[in-house]
C-alpha cells in the first residue's frame, strides 16, 4: 500500500513544475475530500505553520464536517487549518454567474486585501453557474460566453497564482465524451486551452474502491483508493 504521506509529497512535487490542478469526477468519487486532503497537507507540511488557503464556494458548501472528520485525530493541525481557510462567501454558495464573475474579478484585484502567505485557492465547482448561464444563450451566444468567461474569469485567476506562486485547485462537474468514451469536465475543449495537472476520479464496478488517474505532459500515473471517516485511503 502506497502511503498517502508519500502521495501527497509527489502531488506537491507536481505542483512545484505546475501550480494550476484541475480535479474531475462524477458526485461520490472523491473531489472534495481530495482537496480536503490536499489543503490540508499543502498548509500543514512545515512548521511553523504560516501559510492559508482561500476555498471559493462557487455552488458547494465548505465541508466543515467532512473536515473535522479528516483531521479528527490532529486536533492542532485541525485548528491552524480552520482558522486559514477563508471562506468566500462566508454565509452561502455563490448564488449567480455574475456574482461569480465579480468575486473572483476581485480575488485577483490589486487593490484587495489577501489572506496573508496565500498558498492555494480551490474552487468548487468552477463551472457550475457557466453551465446553467450558458442555456440562456444560443449556439452563436454560447460561444461568446464561453470566451468571455476564459478572458475575464478563468485566465486572469491563472496569470494571478502564476505570478504569485499559488496554488490553484479547480473542481469541475462532468459529462460523457462519446467521441472519446468516458467522463470529461464541462466545457472540456475549455479547460484544455489550460496546462494543468489533470486528476480524474471515477468508481469501480462493483466495489467501494474508486479509481484516481493523474496526468502531467506525457507523465500518467493511476491509482486505486477507498474513502472513510479519515479520507482518502491508497490501496
Amino acid at each position: 500500500m502506497l502511503s498517502e504521506i508519500r502521495f501527497f509529497i509527489g502531488i506537491k512535487e507536481l505542483l512545484s513544475h505546475n501550480n494550476i490542478l484541475s480535479i474531475s469526477g462524477k458526485s461520490g468519487t472523491g473531489k472534495t475530500t481530495l482537496a480536503l486532503q490536499l489543503v490540508g497537507n499543502l498548509l500543514t507540511s512545515e512548521e511553523p505553520y504560516k501559510e492559508s488557503c482561500i476555498w471559493v464556494q462557487a455552488n458547494e458548501a465548505f465541508p466543515v464536517k467532512r473536515l473535522r472528520q479528516i483531521l479528527a485525530d490532529y486536533p492542532e493541525k485541525l485548528d491552524y487549518i480552520t482558522e486559514n481557510v477563508f471562506i468566500i462567501p462566508q454565509d452561502n454558495p455563490i448564488p449567480t454567474y455574475l456574482e461569480q464573475s465579480s468575486i473572483l474579478q476581485k480575488i485577483t484585484s490589486p487593490s484587495t486585501v489577501l489572506p496573508p502567505d496565500l498558498k492555494c485557492i480551490v474552487i468548487d465547482n468552477i463551472s457550475h453557474h457557466l453551465r446553467f448561464e450558458i442555456t440562456q444563450f444560443t449556439n452563436l451566444n454560447c460561444l461568446v460566453l464561453l470566451d468571455s468567461f476564459y478572458e475575464t474569469q478563468l485566465l486572469p485567476l491563472i496569470l494571478f497564482c502564476k505570478r504569485n506562486d499559488i496554488v490553484l485547485v479547480l473542481i469541475h462537474e462532468v459529462t460523457y465524451s462519446p467521441s472519446q468514451e468516458r467522463v470529461r469536465p464541462f466545457f472540456y475543449k475549455l479547460y484544455d486551452r489550460l496546462e494543468t495537472i489533470d486528476v480524474v476520479l471515477s468508481n469501480v464496478c462493483n466495489s467501494e474502491k474508486k479509481n484516481m488517474f493523474i496526468s502531467f505532459n506525457r507523465l500518467k500515473w493511476n491509482f486505486q483508493f477507498l474513502i472513510g471517516n479519515n479520507g482518502l485511503s491508497l490501496c
